[in-house]
């Protein structure tokens, strides 16, 4: 018999259709698939210790070329004043406290310097009375940018239109009497930003004022110190910054030559742990000595209860039977040896012991003298008495035992019925 020839694959089985298909399909969701647009990658922290765009590393390598000494500060503390630093806050991710607040203050009116970006509103920014406000456009002068060369540059710049749009500053308690304005602002009413400003509000982004032995300057825009600002030379970005810095440190008995960069508000070094706050709440504050009070004293009765590395001797139990328990094994044991007898005064004893209850005489009788009285006192039970006598004295049948008993429960019920 011939064998059926096998079966054709259809074409769209075949993986040189089916792969060049899906391929395909992939290629085209990849190409058409439409991407949000989420604006500038990367780490947008103002920290001189990142080299993206975004970051400040240029502005720390430009202050060590110009002569400052530049320190990059991890520490929860904030470095004493020594009437010789910079503190820059570069607007720290991380807020500051109103303590910090009041330790940077301190040091400023001992003759430190403070440069600070704003980000959100903290404790820093509101004692100091500043903060945000619509903006403009920054135009370079020309000074600033006649020695800057023609280049070619492929990364695009930070604002679409090539200009730098930044914000301006607000005074919220009124500008000082001898604040010096840094980055000139011009307000168009037809600029096409969406926050533009009117020409009402303050064109400035930065300015500086002496605060006590020392001074603040106080920038409203992160964007003015960026690496990829600072970087192009059209901008004059880095002019502004040197001129600030150059600021910052004159106006003291002594030049200010140290930059003292706060990095531990950026997010570096070594932050609070559970440790940190737990340990002091336990020891220190009233209530956590309280919880550490109730655990030890629950770790104590734990140790009182729990076992113990000896084994205690258990205590001697002397099992005992159950009474009916007793009394069905003793009956089948009088069974097996026939103790008739033994039976018979079992049951003439417990007959004694029902009637003698209401029978106070007669307890200290035997059970002959017993059985006698009841006889003598009551002729009918003659019979009786003396079937339950021969039964005392000589083993009998067990079809006797019926009679025995029916005897008992005759004497019995007449001696209770005659006594009650």
């Amino acid at each position: 018999m011939t064998p059926p020839p096998p079966p054709t694959p259809v074409w769209w089985a075949k993986p040189s259709w089916v792969l060049p298909v899906i391929g395909t399909i992939v290629v085209l969701v990849a190409l058409l698939t439409p991407q949000p647009s989420e604006g500038r990658l990367g780490d947008q922290r103002l920290s001189i210790s990142l080299s993206g765009p975004s970051n400040a590393r240029v502005l720390a390598e430009l202050s060590k070329r110009m002569g400052w000494t530049v320190v990059n500060d991890t520490t929860p503390d904030i470095v004493a004043g020594s009437g010789k630093s910079i503190h820059a806050v570069l607007a720290p991710p991380i807020p500051t406290t109103a303590s910090e607040a009041h330790t940077y203050l301190d040091a400023v009116r001992g003759g430190d310097a403070l440069l600070l970006v704003l980000n959100a509103r903290d404790a820093l920014s509101d004692s100091l009375g500043v903060a945000h406000s619509p903006g403009g456009r920054m135009p370079p002068s020309v000074a600033d940018t006649s020695g800057c060369e023609r280049t070619v540059d492929f990364a695009p710049p930070r604002w679409s239109d090539g200009r730098m749009n930044l914000y301006s500053l607000r005074w919220l308690r009124g500008k000082p009497a001898d604040a010096i304005q840094f980055g000139t602002l011009v307000l168009d009413r037809n600029d096409s930003l969406p926050h533009a400003a009117t020409p009402s509000l303050p064109a400035e982004t930065a300015a500086g004022f002496s605060f006590g032995k020392g001074r603040v300057l106080v920038v409203s825009d992160p964007d003015l110190l960026r690496n990829d600002v600072i970087r192009r030379c059209q901008w004059a970005a880095d002019v502004v910054n040197v001129r600030m810095l150059e600021w910052l440190r004159a106006g003291g008995s002594v030049p200010r030559t140290t930059i003292v960069f706060d990095e531990y508000h950026q997010g570096f070094g070594r932050r609070a742990g559970l440790s940190d706050v737990v340990f002091p709440f336990l020891f220190e504050h009233p209530v956590g000595r309280a919880v550490m009070a109730v655990v030890l004293a629950g770790l104590i009765l734990l140790w009182a209860l729990g076992p113990r590395p000896i084994v205690p001797p258990e205590d001697e139990r002397i099992e005992r039977r159950d009474p009916l328990e007793q009394v069905d094994a003793l009956s089948h044991a009088y069974e097996q040896v026939r103790a008739t007898r033994t039976i018979v005064a079992r049951l003439v004893r417990g007959v004694r012991w029902r009637v003698q209850r209401a029978w106070p005489s007669l307890r200290a009788s035997t059970d002959a003298d017993f059985l006698g009285d009841a006889a003598r006192r009551y002729p009918a039970l003659a019979g009786d008495v003396a079937v339950i006598r021969r039964a005392l004295d000589a083993p009998v049948n067990e079809k006797d035992l019926r009679e025995i008993g029916a005897a008992l429960h005759r004497v019995e019920d007449t001696l209770t019925k005659t006594i009650s």
